[in-house]
């Protein structure tokens, strides 16, 4: 069962939430802890976005040596950034519709929230980098 959205009446409301690269890895780390599949012991090298499938991978160094990679899909990713969102008591509506997308190379979640009687056809709005 969805929930009720509490706008009113022909209301729609989008909202962005950006997340900086520092909150990705913090989102990307508790999601892989909880996972059980770590991270290995080392620096973050880079961080590469793949727009077409919204997929990421880490490049990494180890601190024993040697250089890898990770890839993470974008249900891992939303799962990650959800979570993240949770822990540091940034609201999101669960009856809004959340989308991730890459704008301004920078990965956000993109909400959107309508009240009853809004057409969702006429609702949407195409937001470009």
């Amino acid at each position: 069962m969805t929930k009720k959205s509490a706008l009113p009446d022909g209301m729609s409301e989008y909202r962005l939430i950006f997340f900086r690269e520092s909150e990705m890895v913090q989102a990307i780390g508790a999601f892989v802890r909880l996972q059980k599949k770590p991270l290995p012991v080392g620096m973050i090298t880079r961080m590469v976005f793949d727009e077409d499938d919204f997929s990421m991978t880490l490049h990494m160094e180890r601190d024993s040596g040697g250089k890898v990679e990770r890839s993470f899909k974008q249900s891992e990713i939303a799962a990650a950034l959800i979570g993240y969102c949770k822990n540091a008591r940034i609201p999101l509506p669960r009856s809004g519709r959340k989308e991730l997308r890459i704008i301004s190379n920078r990965p956000a979640f993109l909400i959107r929230e309508h009240g009853s009687g809004v057409d969702l056809d006429d609702a949407l709005v195409d937001f470009r980098d």
